[in-house]
């Protein structure tokens, strides 16, 4: 793994150190502005060892990530969840004073276990963390959290339907699962973004002849390439889409109508993913071919006769080390504030040099800090979360003046509303696949573009096998063996919406149970009323 400190197995380090001095230099050193009179040297001959296997690829990068001038940088700088709340009240002014009050511990608790591990706390997690006094208890839950394999779970999925959710790879020829599984097991294991990212981008997927439909997507990081086809321009554009977060594709046909990025960028970029000599098509022709050569949109150009494999690594440490590549810190820092927040500072996939942008400065300070912090996805989930910009209740914003002053009320993932279904069920494998279609939806979407629909409501409210479940399930046998109404009530709500009922909620549920001749079939009627509530499918 690419951490500080680390060491590589290589059986030659210092061959490959002058090796990679060399290649750092191609890579970072060769750029798109035109060279002085008389200055321009000839570069010797990159023989570089083999790079076939992903640890080869990985023992090269990790050479080069070690060379990056953040991390010594790093080291010195310091930047705190207050130092992010002080940054973020100078750009609102005025604003600030509006700004939506803190939560309390039980709203705080429910949010940030459904952010971080898309579980709802049990009852009795939620009343030993009101007992608690500790004053940091609200750091030491994040950290506790941060800590669990439901965590790593939950964002192997995020990121899972993020590269799959538009892909039209053949199903026979893709396994979201063994991605999911490995990302699962990278971001429990600590590992850095910058690593996860070049794994997936320098994968090289073979077809095994000999076996039907077997394209190596067996091995996680091969399905990010094989989600786009192994085809150049997918790659391209996946690539600038989900570790840039800018949207090129558009340019792969002509010109970009909204941003600066023109035609023959877009296949410039192409070129490093194609295994031969890269040919753009004609716009008039498309018979007619032209020979492209790989560059990076920021203008570097890799090393001419690299081969198909080295070229994966060259735009893989372009993408994640490149000094000036600004956008994959800031890509991978918007998407998590937009998760946890609600809104991003740009509209994820828009940050392109013409994308709008509210609260620039607090974004690069942050995406900084994360490149500073060796891209650890930890320090930035604890970075937000100990704000009180996490930490505010919730409302919805009309204007981008208003934006961060609340959080905005969201929707919860369809993984995460099974999960909910499943914490009163018990596993259903059935009704946890027809809930995470019926709740489809596209993980590059704001929130404020999202909305709910009959099927959910219908879902909710009838399926068959549910409803079935609930009148079996643990809770109800639980709930009628509590004599006091009152209690029951309190239990009611601590499993369903993992918070305590208020008084009028007590009231209005009493009466019902006392008024009702059959006992059994109210608090039937009360777990099912709960169950389809708006609060239940959204995060408060």
């Amino acid at each position: 793994m690419l951490k500080r400190g680390s060491t590589s197995p290589l059986s030659r380090p210092l061959q490959w150190i002058t090796l990679v001095a060399l290649f750092c230099l191609v890579l970072f050193a060769n750029s798109s502005a035109a060279p002085r009179k008389n200055t321009k040297k000839k570069l010797p001959p990159l023989n570089l060892p083999p790079l076939k296997t992903q640890e080869q690829k990985m023992q090269l990068l990790g050479y080069i990530r070690q060379t990056m001038p953040t991390r010594r940088i790093g080291s010195r700088i310091s930047f705190s969840s207050d130092d992010l709340d002080k940054t973020l009240a100078l750009e609102l002014g005025e604003t600030t004073s509006q700004a939506a009050p803190l939560i309390d511990d039980e709203t705080f608790i429910r949010r940030a276990s459904l952010d971080l591990t898309g579980n709802l706390p049990t009852p009795e997690k939620i009343k030993s963390f009101l007992a608690d006094q500790n004053t940091n208890k609200r750091a030491d839950y994040i950290d506790e959290l941060l800590e669990t394999q439901a965590y790593a779970r939950k964002w192997a999925r995020y990121w899972t339907s993020v590269i799959f959710y538009e892909s039209e790879a053949n199903k026979r020829r893709v396994n979201p699962q063994a991605l999911e599984d490995w990302l699962a097991e990278q971001f429990h294991k600590g590992a850095p973004w910058d690593y996860i990212t070049v794994m997936l981008i320098s994968a090289t997927p073979e077809r095994n002849k000999k076996v039907k439909n077997d394209y190596g997507q067996d091995y996680g990081p091969n399905n990010f390439v094989l989600a786009c086809e192994n085809k150049s321009t997918e790659l391209a554009s996946e690539t600038a889409r989900i570790f840039m977060g800018i949207s090129i594709q558009c340019a792969e046909c002509h010109d970009h109508p909204f941003d600066n990025w023109k035609r023959e960028q877009f296949h410039e970029l192409a070129a490093f993913f194609h295994p031969y000599t890269y040919k753009m098509p004609s716009q008039d022709d498309p018979t007619v071919k032209t020979v492209v050569k790989p560059r990076f949109l920021l203008g570097e150009k890799p090393y001419e006769n690299m081969k198909s494999d080295a070229r994966r690594v060259s735009i893989a440490a372009y993408l994640a080390y490149n000094p000036k590549n600004y956008w994959f810190a800031r890509a991978y820092v918007n998407r998590i504030w937009s998760e946890l927040i609600g809104d991003g500072f740009y509209d994820v996939d828009s940050l392109g040099p013409d994308g709008d942008v509210v609260h620039k400065p607090v974004v690069n300070r942050i995406a900084a800090n994360f490149r500073f912090k060796d891209f650890d996805p930890k320090w930035l989930f604890r970075l937000i979360m100990n704000s009180k910009v996490y930490q505010r209740q919730m409302r919805t914003m009309d204007s981008p003046s208003e934006l961060f002053t609340a959080v905005r009320p969201s929707r919860l993932r369809p993984d995460v509303v099974a999960n909910s279904v499943n914490h009163l069920t018990g596993e259903h494998p059935n009704l946890r696949k027809e809930i995470a279609q019926v709740f489809d939806m596209n993980p590059s979407l704001p929130q404020s573009a999202l909305e709910g629909s009959i099927q959910q409501a219908l879902l909710l409210m009838n399926q068959q096998e549910l409803q079935q479940a609930l009148s079996q399930s643990e809770l109800k046998q639980k709930l009628q063996a509590i004599s006091s109404d009152a209690e029951l009530v309190q239990t009611l709500y601590l499993n369903i919406l993992a918070r305590h009922a208020t008084p009028e909620e007590v009231e209005r549920n009493v009466s019902y149970l006392k008024d009702s001749e059959k006992r059994d079939e109210a608090v039937e009627d009360l777990i099912w009323v709960l169950l389809n509530c708006t609060e239940f499918r959204t995060k408060r």
